[in-house]
């Protein structure tokens, strides 16, 4: 499934995106190109996240399939939350020394999730699409 750049979805994906950038930088700068490919790492956990969230949502039509749209809906959640925190303990295990960076950009891409309603309240075409 494409998720168009001027959808919902893909405004958060391009701003977590972003984000990750603008918080690797620093880390890169401040305490060295090992810390600043963690928050990419960080960062690029949120995206995947997202992208498979969106993905799974998103692939049943609403409209056809209410029920079904909603089972998805949580169906991704859920798998998208045991995923996070699969990946967390592997980073916890093998990257320890990297976790400080992984998981402040990760939780600064979070913060991308409460412009969603903007996004959404400005989405001429409705809510994702």
């Amino acid at each position: 499934m494409k998720i168009p750049a001027k959808t919902v979805p893909g405004k958060i994906l391009v701003w977590q995106a972003l984000v990750t950038l603008v918080c690797a930088v620093p880390w890169a700068i401040f305490a060295g190109i090992h810390a600043g490919a963690g928050a990419v790492l960080g960062g690029g956990i949120s995206v995947l996240l997202t992208l498979y969230f969106a993905v799974k949502v998103f692939s049943v039509d609403a409209k056809q399939n209410p029920q079904g749209a909603m089972s998805a809906f949580f169906r991704a959640e859920a798998l998208k939350l045991m995923l996070a925190a699969v990946i967390f303990s592997l980073v916890a295990k093998f990257l320890a020394h990297l976790f400080l960076p992984v998981i402040s950009t990760f939780i600064a891409t979070l913060a991308v999730y409460l412009f969603a309603l903007i996004f959404t309240r400005l989405d001429p075409a409705g809510i994702g699409r």
